[in-house]
């Protein structure tokens, strides 16, 4: 066993092997949402935000205070148990991969994305809704089946970037802790989503650090997508966004933009309208646009493996 671990240790190849395994594992074995240790975090992460972000009149100063120490309270220990194996354990690979697994969950929106696609096709509406809430944070009882399928598109394409995507690359340039740092501050910049009132400036310190820890994978992820599909048409889009948009809206220019359609538009958050701008291309979003979608998806995470095969193999030869 040792000799096999060396030997993959001096080929280089390493980290492709674990991250190949990993997607394979988290693709394959049925971990239900339930049992997951990131289910567990975002229910620690409700309950703390109950006890130190309470309804009772506070300034935004004293809150995002809150938000901070509330990160500390919540990751320390949980960093300080999961370290102990890694520095004890005689083959700390078995654990790197273990905690790229739990990083990489993307069961939960993969099997929503195809109940919601199956019902859209069946002209289920309400079934699409509740498969879509389990995808996004906005309201969407009011939406037709064309922003079921644009709000479905937009979610997937964001969960990919920040749930498995940035996590892969962060592994790739770190390991398996820091792999598994990364997705727990999106986890909690998701429960504490600062698109909700009450989490306005509680959520804020958790949403900064995800932003910079997001910024350099997410930037890489739109290269190679646009590349996939339609570079031109990706800039083009991206030259039409208004200087005072959110961050989010670039990243659905490049998207709607390489894949031919239109993304954005207002979004509801507790009874508060949100409004965005629509870019991308002119055209609707249409249901083959969903399979189109999932499909551009896989295939930047394939582009992802080449280039890090490539990466590897011109690394080895170098050394």
């Amino acid at each position: 066993m040792l000799a096999i671990y060396s030997a993959l240790v001096d080929s280089g190849f390493l980290p492709l092997l674990v991250v190949v395994a990993a997607l394979l594992l988290e693709w394959i074995i049925p971990w239900p949402e339930k049992a997951h240790p990131l289910t567990l975090l975002r229910l620690m992460a409700l309950n703390l935000a109950a006890k130190v972000n309470p309804s009772s009149p506070r300034t935004s100063t004293q809150r995002r205070i809150s938000g901070s120490l509330a990160i500390i309270v919540l990751l320390l220990p949980i960093l300080v148990i999961v370290s102990i194996p890694l520095l004890l354990a005689e083959y700390p690979l078995f654990f790197d991969t273990l905690m790229l697994l739990v990083a990489i969950q993307f069961q939960p929106i993969r099997r929503h994305f195809k109940a919601l696609q199956k019902a859209l096709k069946t002209d289920k509406k309400n079934l699409a809704r509740h498969h879509l809430n389990g995808m996004v944070l906005r309201e969407t009882d009011k939406l037709t089946p064309m922003g079921i399928a644009k709000a479905a598109i937009e979610s997937l394409n964001q969960r990919f970037i920040y749930q498995q995507f940035s996590i892969l690359f962060w592994y790739v340039l770190a390991g398996g802790l820091v792999a598994l740092i990364v997705r727990m501050f999106f986890e909690l910049s998701q429960t504490w989503n600062t698109k909700l009132r009450k989490n306005q400036d509680f959520g804020v310190p958790a949403a900064l650090i995800s932003q910079i820890l997001f910024l350099i994978p997410q930037v890489f992820f739109l290269f190679i997508f646009s590349l996939a599909n339609n570079v031109i048409g990706a800039y083009r889009s991206l030259k039409s966004v208004s200087q005072t948009q959110h961050y989010s809206t670039y990243v659905k220019a490049i998207i709607g933009g390489s894949m031919g359609f239109q993304l954005g538009g207002p979004a509801f958050y507790q009874n508060l309208k949100v409004r965005s701008q629509r870019v991308g291309a002119i055209r609707e979003v249409r249901f083959a646009d969903l399979q189109r979608s999932w499909n551009s998806v896989n295939q930047t995470l394939l582009m992802f493996l080449a280039l890090l095969t490539l990466i590897l193999a011109i690394m080895f030869k170098l050394g």
